[in-house]
């Protein structure tokens, strides 16, 4: 599950030296940049194109279809230099990065729900691990060529877990890295960020055998010490180190059937607080903390258009998740550990014709089985239950096109079961309903109205279900005691959301483009579960001292709403955009604000483009509003303003072709402040440059 202490050590050693060697040599070739004229592709915070194949599981522009879909594709990854997913999709329009600048502890947030509400995907493959205040994925955005955000309940395609939306990753593979002829290459890579003096090593070997095979390794070492903040002082214990691998393999015998697979490994080290989202203390203490994800997908899809009822596709996965932590203050020793096995099944049929209603049916089936393992000192821990749970779904869409008029139905239907190891609580059995339904009318060239409706559901965790054990202590013979309980219900969620969009080419010029999204969205969530700390020193059921219980219950009805609008222009010189995101959310109940809901937020974006000198420079702001709506006694948040610079060089000439500089600096005037659903600062001014070189 690991890389071996050994070679990992071997190969860290020999990353950290090539770092300096690789930023010194291309820099002779800096004085041509008066080359020829070269692409450039535009660039900006927003992202109103890009194909994507979350929301309808099949590959569809993003702007086309009725859902609010972001795709980051493979250049806006390059020129962001992000060193975590966070960084990645902040400035996406309703997405907040919530815990802190440890990447450990980073969730994502879409529409005013956290991560636990979220799928996570990476390569189709869903990924499974929850607990308190970690992060759910582990991954290397050097590794990726794509991001792609589906905002809104998504159970319809995707089963339990898509209550707020879906977040999908992709990798690379050789296709993206070889240049056309080319049989074989390599690409090396390094870069440098300021704000933790941090490197980071990349290398990367890619090619053909024969005519059918194609093969990617990718290798990428970071590392970094503690986080420079916005006040000049350090986040202590952020410092870090961490390797990662990919390998991909595909096999292409003809031009119908392909055969892929691939192996994503992480191994990341560090000293960091119990809870990674706040500082150390008595309560939080230090733990020596080593994580392991390993990612595996085998891939077939099979594509023939003469077969137009036949388009199979199979999707198997395994992931495993390993956390080891060893507590400074004492000898305490965890071990936690997620597999999550899949498949996904699906056909896809294309009826009708160009002229008589066309329609895309897709019918599926998939099954995931989640199984973790916690052990404390050696003995099972009740703090992170072991346990199984089981995912069976049966899905069907059908993209129906009249005309101008698109129509998109979905349903799903999901079978779980819940099982504790131990006979902790009752085992759980439950089946749920989903549906969707999406409408696109494309009144003219350049206006097109969409309307969605969106059903999901969320299984109780394992974690909600079955822990038990402390919580936390409170002196002498006082301690809040977990109670588990196996009668909670699933979430649900339905969400009703309309827009218009505009694109319209050519519109000042024959070679610009101008996009255009405004959405509005109503998201219902019944059966809210939330977690419910009783602290008190009398007794109570589930704890006959003091103390009291902590349990997840389900509450009454959420209500989520709220507005984007994502504008964007680009041209042969220049790009520019800009975006608006604002959400709402109360407790139907109390009336309450809900405290998940972020600040409202503008993104300005603008840039220039030379492409004769394969130069292109941008800027980017965030502008975030407070936020005082917070339920009564929480923690309110102030406004600040952050400004971003980038720089991408590509040279033209064919002697320095294949090398490329990307410079940036991350919040420009130093700002200190925190972000609405953080407890720590953010980082300070970051300055950042990384240089890469592919023959």
């Amino acid at each position: 599950m690991g890389f071996g202490s050994t070679a990992s050590t071997r190969l860290k050693t020999i990353l950290r030296v090539a770092p300096q060697l690789l930023l010194v040599s291309p820099l002779i070739g800096i004085s041509a940049l008066h080359a020829s004229e070269g692409s450039v592709p535009p660039s900006g915070i927003t992202s109103l194109s890009g194909v994507t194949a979350t929301a309808t599981r099949s590959s569809r522009n993003a702007f086309d279809i009725a859902e609010s879909v972001s795709v980051i594709d493979a250049e806006t990854i390059e020129q962001s230099q992000a060193s975590t997913v966070g960084e990645l999709l902040e400035g996406l329009a309703n997405i907040e990065i919530s815990g802190g600048p440890r990447s450990v502890g980073q969730n994502i947030s879409i529409r005013g729900l956290g991560e636990d509400r979220l799928l996570l995907l990476v390569d189709g493959a869903r990924q499974s691990y929850s607990r308190t205040h970690d992060a759910r994925l582990f991954i290397e955005p050097d590794l990726l060529k794509q991001a792609e955000v589906l905002r809104g309940p998504a159970s319809a395609l995707w089963g339990s877990g898509a209550l707020g939306g879906v977040v999908s990753f992709t990798t690379k593979d050789a296709a993206d890295m070889l240049a056309s002829g080319q049989t074989s290459g390599m690409l090396i890579k390094s870069g440098y960020q300021g704000v933790n003096q941090g490197w980071l090593t990349s290398g990367a070997s890619y090619g053909l055998v024969g005519d059918s095979l194609d093969y990617l390794i990718n290798l990428s070492y970071r590392q970094g010490d503690d986080v420079d903040l916005g006040d000049g002082s350090r986040l202590d214990h952020s410092a870090f180190e961490s390797l990662a691998g990919l390998g991909k393999v595909t096999w292409t015998p003809d031009s119908f059937n392909t055969l892929s697979a691939s192996l994503n490994l992480l191994n990341d080290e560090r000293d960091v607080p119990s809870n990674p989202q706040d500082n150390v203390s008595g309560t939080n203490p230090l733990v020596d903390r080593d994580t392991q994800q390993t990612n595996f997908t085998l891939n077939y899809r099979y594509e023939n258009p003469n077969h137009k009822l036949l388009q199979p596709s199979v999707l198997i996965y395994r992931n495993h998740t390993e956390v080891d932590e060893s507590r400074t203050p004492d000898p305490r020793e965890d071990e936690t550990e997620l597999t999550t096995t899949g498949i996904d099944l699906r056909n896809v049929m294309q009826l009708g014709s160009d002229s008589i209603a066309p329609q895309v049916i897709t019918i599926g089936i998939d099954y995931t089985h989640d199984q973790t393992e916690s052990q404390r000192d050696g003995v099972p821990r009740p703090g992170f239950p072991e346990g199984e749970s089981d995912i069976f779904g049966i899905y069907l869409q059908d993209e129906i096109t009249m005309g101008a008029l698109s129509l998109t139905p979905g349903l799903r239907w999901d079978h779980y079961e819940n099982e504790s190891s131990g006979n902790v609580a009752d085992d759980q059995s439950e089946s749920e309903l989903s549906t969707k339904f999406g409408i696109s009318w494309q009144i003219n060239d350049w206006l097109s109205l969409h309307g969605a409706y969106g059903e999901a559901f969320r299984a109780p965790s394992l974690s909600e279900l079955f822990v038990t054990g402390t919580h936390f202590t409170c002196g002498p013979g006082c301690a809040n005691l977990f109670v588990p309980n196996p009668n909670l219900k699933p979430e649900q969620a339905s969400n009703k959301e309309a827009g218009f969009r505009l694109r319209k080419d050519g519109l000042f010029m024959a070679a610009d483009k101008a996009r255009f999204r405004a959405t509005y969205f109503h998201n219902d969530v019944d059966d809210f579960i939330d977690l419910n700390v009783n602290f008190t020193f009398a007794p109570v059921v589930g704890n006959p001292g003091a103390g009291g219980v902590t349990s997840s219950s389900n509450v009454d009805k959420a209500r989520l709403y709220g507005y984007e609008f994502e504008l964007s222009y680009d041209q042969p010189r220049w790009y520019g955009g800009l975006t608006y995101a604002q959400t709402r959310g109360k407790d139907e109940a109390s009336g309450e604000s809900l405290s998940s809901v972020p600040a409202d937020e503008w993104g300005i974006s603008a840039g220039l483009k030379f492409t004769s000198l394969g130069l292109r420079m941008g800027w980017q702001t965030r502008i975030v509003d407070e936020q005082k709506r917070v339920p009564t006694g929480a923690t309110t948040s102030d406004s600040y303003t952050l400004h971003n610079l980038r720089m991408t060089w590509q040279p033209t000439p064919v002697q320095l072709q294949g090398l490329r500089i990307d410079f940036g600096i991350d919040n420009l005037t130093d700002r200190d402040y925190r972000p609405h659903l953080s407890l720590l600062q953010a980082p300070g001014r970051n300055i950042k440059t990384s240089l890469s070189y592919r023959y």
